[in-house]
């Protein structure tokens, strides 16, 4: 008898405990509260582009994203090469600056991705959040979609 109540506690524990396992992000209840992503430092994964859904593309050695510091510095990875430069930020107007990159050559379709990229980067006037999504615009029209990413 004793054998079995030891079992009982121990299952008992385990149950209980498994209520406290983290949950993944998308699970997570709205509570309301201040989002816990900001336009800087926050990881920002590009999924749209001009309107188009942007994947990885098989051969593509990471997502293409950015991230804002608070310093007025911009560093990424635009589809093929690294990407570093500044910005400006006055309320919601929001420009990148002497945008550099590595010069890895690769496969024409991330080359297109990558200068797809870095000429909407150049041509950002402002910006939005929707929900936790950052929306670049150029002259108030969207040109790039970026969801925010929990590390």
């Amino acid at each position: 008898m004793l054998h079995r109540l030891t079992y009982l506690s121990l299952a008992a524990a385990i149950a209980m405990t498994g209520g406290c396992a983290a949950t993944p992000d998308s699970a997570k209840p709205d509570t309301g509260l201040t989002p816990s992503y900001s336009l800087t430092n926050t990881y920002w994964k590009l999924t749209e582009l001009d309107g188009a859904p942007v994947t990885m593309a098989p051969q593509q050695e990471r997502e293409v994203r950015i991230t804002l510091t608070d310093d007025g510095k911009v560093h990424g990875f635009t589809g093929c090469n690294q990407v570093m430069g500044g910005y400006t930020l006055a309320g919601t107007a929001l420009r990148f600056t002497q945008l550099a990159g590595t010069r890895m050559a690769c496969p024409p379709p991330l080359m297109q991705l990558e200068s797809a990229v870095l000429a909407n980067l150049n041509s950002v006037t402002g910006y939005r959040f929707e929900g936790e999504y950052l929306i670049l615009l150029k002259d108030g029209a969207p040109v790039a979609r970026f969801e925010s990413v929990y590390l």
